[in-house]
């Protein structure tokens, strides 16, 4: 178990100390030659607690938390490596009865047409964020970041050359 304090004065005797219990969750995959399915068992989950993001370098991330008993917590972090096979942009999320289902197609296969997306990614129940670890700039930004490099530069001469004794010759 890990105690996390909040930030007032007295952490010690504070009343709002969270005490979390960490556990991992109950994994079980259904491959297929279309795709793959990771059923993540949560009992007393519900999907306001459950959260799933995925990166451009193709580890999805599952994590939540829920209280328990006054200050005692449960929490779980799983991360798991998508297969190269599989199409990052189709994958879909679907929480019930305590079960995350996350179908993971391969290329080439369709999801179904009952299924809402939402910036890329598909899904039922829960939303899959997406983070990237790339710098991708709008022009507009790339721009602004030229002209405070040229300022910064101009500055640095300029006191660069202030700053050189002057040398007259008699």
């Amino acid at each position: 178990m890990e105690t996390k304090y909040c930030a007032c004065s007295q952490p010690n005797y504070c009343a709002c100390a969270r005490v979390y219990e960490d556990f991992e969750p109950y994994c079980k995959w259904h491959r297929g030659e279309e795709r793959d399915i990771l059923e993540v068992y949560l009992q007393d989950f519900n999907k306001e607690q459950v959260k799933a993001q995925i990166n451009n370098l193709g580890a999805l991330k599952i994590f939540g938390e829920r209280p328990v008993k006054e200050t005692r917590w449960c929490r779980f972090n799983k991360e798991i490596k998508v297969d190269k096979k599989c199409k990052t942009c189709a994958i879909q999320a679907k929480f019930g009865n305590g079960v995350l289902s996350v179908i993971m197609p391969k290329t080439g296969f369709k999801p179904t047409e009952n299924v809402i997306i939402l910036n890329g990614i598909c899904c039922n129940d829960l939303v899959i964020e997406r983070s990237f670890l790339n710098l991708n700039l709008g022009k507009k930004m790339a721009v602004k970041v030229l002209a405070v490099a040229v300022v910064v530069a101009f500055g640095a001469y300029a006191t660069y050359k202030c700053n050189q004794p002057c040398l007259v010759e008699n």
